[in-house]
């Protein structure tokens, strides 16, 4: 018997090994595989052959040779198997369907007005994942499961969101509550961490080991990695930028606290600041809105890039609150790099100068001159495919 499972376990070490290598590399050759893991070539073809038949691989055509015969090279094979990510936040919930190479296959999304119970976000959900399924013809044991990013602390070890202020939610639990799906793996995340996965996955942060991601929507939280690998904290609670207090005199804050981060410099807080100046009458293209509520981040972005002083200053102010708090991230975690993604990446060009100027002046000369600070290169769908990408970290053994 412990012969029989240490086998078992041995054969699922080298598949998850060279599936990874083959990820890595995008295209390989068996030789290749053989002197990267040190295994025989029996050993190696005997793993190759198995993927081959399960589908994850497939062999791709002939590569150049040096020196012998030239080889068959391996790949992933595409629209073999599959991923789901959800990214839900107060005002809508995003699906990202990619298959094992990671290639967007769909994406679809769920508006609403009113903040969403978990029992109608999670009858929503499998309403969406029923819809992906029939309109690809995915297998159910094809899809290698389903991942939510969350804006609220989630317990890495039971995969439970324990509190997610904004939504509303408390305690709640996907793996139970999905019943249909309830036989296909469940990932939870906080979805600034998702975000971060997916920076490293596929972003701009492959081979980065100490860079935070912060996301800038209706709330702010930062993702972190540090030595290569996620930091949550002693708690979890890893990453909520959003309460370093910026200004004391400022606004209260849902945490209790005065002047927090999010308070000033998230979508919400620029967007009650650009009504309030529109009270009180000044001049600027936002007026020109009968309905306050007409006036959104993208009305405010696009007033200022036509030369709007007061939208524009509006967005100056909130990046100079997000420059204060990098800066005393900058002199406690010293990263090499920093992220700046979610809605931030629709004014992110106006005011990205401006954060590095605060951050050069207010923090460390030595951790400032070596930070890296970017606007996401894959913009607001880093979450949701953050989310997509847990199930896939699982299976290439990360």
């Amino acid at each position: 018997m412990k012969k029989t499972g240490n086998n078992q376990f041995l054969k699922q070490y080298n598949e998850t090994m060279i599936l990874d290598l083959v990820r890595i590399n995008k295209i390989i050759s068996r030789a290749e595989l053989s002197n990267i893991t040190g295994l025989s070539a029996t050993a190696t073809g005997m793993t190759i052959t198995s993927l081959i038949e399960k589908g994850y691989i497939h062999e791709t055509g002939i590569g150049e040779s040096k020196g012998g015969r030239r080889p068959m090279m391996l790949e992933l094979k595409s629209e073999a198997y599959y991923s789901l990510g959800f990214d839900i936040d107060v005002d809508c919930i995003n699906m990202t369907l990619i298959d094992s190479t990671g290639k967007i296959i769909s994406n679809d999304e769920f508006k609403y007005n009113e903040t969403i119970s978990f029992e109608n976000a999670v009858e929503i959900i499998e309403n969406m994942i029923e819809k992906a399924i029939l309109q690809f013809s995915i297998k159910t044991e094809r899809l290698l499961g389903m991942g939510f990013a969350v804006p609220g602390m989630v317990s890495s070890s039971t995969q439970q969101v324990v509190l997610a202020p904004n939504l509303g939610w408390h305690n709640v639990n996907f793996a139970a509550q999905l019943k249909k799906f309830k036989d296909v793996p469940s990932f939870v995340e906080n979805e600034a961490m998702a975000s971060a996965i997916c920076e490293n996955w596929i972003g701009s942060c492959q081979g980065y080991n100490d860079f935070i991601c912060i996301n800038i929507k209706s709330g702010i939280g930062a993702g972190i990695f540090t030595g290569g690998r996620l930091y949550r904290g002693a708690s979890g609670s890893a990453g909520e930028v959003g309460h370093i207090s910026v200004d004391e005199n400022g606004p209260k804050c849902g945490c209790g606290s005065y002047g927090c981060l999010e308070t000033m410099s998230s979508t919400n807080a620029i967007l009650s600041n650009a009504k309030k100046l529109v009270r009180q009458g000044l001049p600027s293209k936002l007026n020109e809105y009968e309905n306050l509520e007409d006036i959104g981040i993208d009305e405010i972005v696009k007033a200022a890039r036509l030369g709007d002083k007061v939208s524009l200053d509006i967005l100056m102010e909130s990046a100079g609150y997000l420059g204060i708090a990098i800066s005393n991230i900058v002199n406690t975690l010293n990263p090499s790099k920093i992220v700046l993604g979610k809605e931030f990446v629709k004014y992110g060009d106006l005011v990205l100068e401006h954060i590095k100027d605060i951050v050069r002046s207010k923090a460390l000369k030595m951790p400032a001159s070596n930070v890296e600070i970017v606007i996401s290169d894959i913009g607001e769908q880093v979450s949701t495919l953050g989310a997509a990408i847990k199930p896939l970290k699982a299976l290439f053994g990360k």
